[in-house]
């Protein structure tokens, strides 16, 4: 399996991030975390962003984001889903807590007059655009350059896939390896975090 690193909520997803390793391949992991005063934030965001790949991420491959109810309001994931994509591209996932999951998306049929296939469909809820870290919302809805005419998409297509913790779980080495082939593939990839979004050079979001 690719050597992945894991971005989390320490006091709210540890549960989440214990079981992976336990399941998982523990060697594969690289468990560390950017935590409160490790790094100088009056240092320049280039710098920075240096610093948490080299120091924290370390030759990483793929980041996979624990997401939870505060988890997007969260300076150091920002930053270290930022610092992931920042000069040569990680593999990225989103892996959400079931209950919070099962909020974001309601479950709709394509009636597109462009389409009108009848597919299932995830519609995002007001939450999903509320809970779901700026980055990984981002990059789950930019699509690779050959686009399709199709209205909609799944996540096979968008850079990061959004996923249920308990797929994830029981899948852990497919979405990983999913997640490390799409980097050798063309995406429109959104890379910097927007004013208004708490990080480590701006934990207010001002």
């Amino acid at each position: 399996m690719h050597k992945t690193f894991i971005s989390y909520h320490h006091a709210r997803e540890q549960d989440l991030k214990d079981k992976i390793i336990e399941l998982g391949s523990g060697d594969n992991f690289i468990d560390k975390s950017v935590s409160d005063g490790d790094i100088d934030v009056n240092l320049s965001e280039e710098t920075i962003m240096r610093k948490i790949r080299e120091e924290y991420l370390g030759d990483s491959t793929v980041t996979v984001v624990l997401i939870g109810e505060e988890t997007y309001d969260r300076p150091y994931v920002n930053s270290e889903i930022q610092a992931a994509l920042w000069n040569k591209s990680t593999g990225l996932v989103g892996v959400v807590r079931d209950d919070l999951y099962d909020r974001l998306y309601d479950s709709t049929t394509c009636t597109s007059p462009d389409c009108n296939c009848g597919v299932s469909l995830r519609t995002r809820t007001i939450e999903f655009n509320t809970k779901v870290p700026f980055l990984i919302r981002e990059n789950n809805q930019r699509l690779e350059d050959n686009k399709s005419t199709s209205p909609h998409y799944n996540d096979s297509e968008a850079y990061c896939a959004i996923i249920k913790y308990s797929y994830f779980i029981k899948n852990i080495e497919k979405v990983i390896d999913e997640a490390f082939e799409k980097r050798e593939k063309t995406f429109d990839l959104k890379k910097k975090n927007e004013k208004g979004v708490k990080t480590i050079t701006n934990p207010y979001g001002f």
